[in-house]
């Protein structure tokens, strides 16, 4: 298998040292192009960190989660993508500011990303895409996916926000042996088979409609929604409890925006003693937002990955960013291990974020991700 494209490796022992060995333990290719890795929040960065630098010598970039996924569900554990260099060349560049992050900024990127490429003389969309790692709890990713999708226009960028397992306090992302909180890292791959992004979500908007009519934006607070408080209104339009609002409610009851004649979800992270409420990504005042209804998020699933089995003679690996509030929707249904077979036939790698970033837009319950491999071709 010395000849593998790729590889996905995992561990799920909650010591860092054992973790990482039993990663190099797995590895069968001998001369790595570079590694993408996803990992729990509750293991030490610091032994963590020494523990990669002893045992892998390849370009490392990767993040803290909200849970991982290595053709299943996993927890509490470290999650690996290995590409081959006969395939792939990455090409990390680390964000390490998001709160002045500009386009000057992301214009230096993209021409040094350009000067470095090696399968290809230009950035080009059927060559290479862009993935994209952030800080979670930055409150910056709609300008930093934004000013990305401007200045890298020629290819597409996708990826997800780093999480911490639900603490809300830190989440980190790392580059070049080391984590680095309010950062990002943008890793524009090279490769020379072929590939498809794609994004998945089951909601549909209704008729239901809300004003948001007091908000900081800067912060992502909804104070008032319809001249009122917006937990009340929010639970009222809901039929829920405004005293006991969870996060399984904001899982079950998104609320949607359309930008462009396409629906994405804006999703509720908590709501404050004030009966305010946090979200997960920018929202501004005046706007309507539409009460969500769920669809079957597996048949959702299954139906996507059909299209794509369809379309890929062999699927190599998919690389994705699933959102936390799905997998909690799961495991409130009990339905997580129903997710193994697609998951397998994806052969999908990658962690529950606490947003996902796609062609410019930053949202929320959804999975973005790319497929590689070899395309059927007639």
């Amino acid at each position: 298998m010395k000849n593998q494209p790729s590889q996905i490796l995992e561990s799920t022992s909650d010591n860092e040292i054992t973790a990482v060995a039993e990663l190099k333990s797995q590895l069968s290719i001998d001369d790595p192009a570079g590694i993408l890795f996803f990992c729990s929040s509750h293991y030490n960065r610091g032994i963590l960190t020494k523990a990669l630098k002893q045992n892998f010598s390849c370009q490392l970039v990767g993040c803290t989660t909200a849970g991982e996924i290595a053709e299943e569900y996993k927890s509490e554990s470290i999650v690996a993508l290995v590409f081959s260099k006969k395939h792939f060349v990455l090409h990390p560049c680390l964000i390490q500011d998001l709160q002045t992050f500009d386009l000057a900024e992301a214009m230096k990127l993209t021409h040094s990303v350009e000067r470095q490429l090696q399968f290809s003389a230009h950035l080009s969309a059927d060559k290479m895409f862009g993935f994209l790692l952030s800080d979670g709890l930055s409150l910056k990713e709609e300008n930093l996916i934004a000013r990305l999708n401007q200045s890298f226009d020629a290819i597409d960028i996708f990826g997800g926000s780093a999480g911490d397992n639900l603490d809300f306090e830190q989440t980190h992302v790392f580059f070049e042996g080391k984590f680095y909180s309010n950062a990002a890292v943008l890793s524009v791959i090279e490769v020379k088979d072929d590939f498809q992004l794609f994004k998945t979500q089951h909601f549909l908007p209704t008729e239901k409609e809300l004003i948001t009519t007091d908000v900081d934006f800067d912060k992502r607070i909804v104070k008032e929604i319809n001249g009122e408080p917006a937990a009340i209104a929010y639970a009222n339009i809901n039929g829920l409890d405004v005293d006991n609002l969870t996060i399984m409610d904001f899982a079950m009851y998104p609320l949607m925006i359309n930008m462009s004649d396409e629906w994405y979800i804006r999703s509720i992270a908590s709501v404050n003693p004030d009966n305010s409420l946090q979200f997960y990504c920018a929202i501004d005042d005046g706007l309507p937002l539409s009460v969500a209804v769920g669809q079957n998020m597996l048949t959702r699933l299954e139906e996507k990955t059909q299209s794509i089995v369809d379309d890929f003679e062999e699927i190599y690996f998919t690389l994705g960013c699933d959102c936390i509030l799905r997998r909690l929707e799961n495991i409130n249904k009990e339905k997580t291990e129903d997710f193994k077979n697609a998951f397998s036939k994806l052969k999908f790698v990658g962690f529950n974020s606490y947003g996902e970033q796609f062609k410019g837009v930053h949202f929320n319950q959804t999975m973005a991700g790319v497929v590689v491999g070899r395309k059927r071709h007639e």
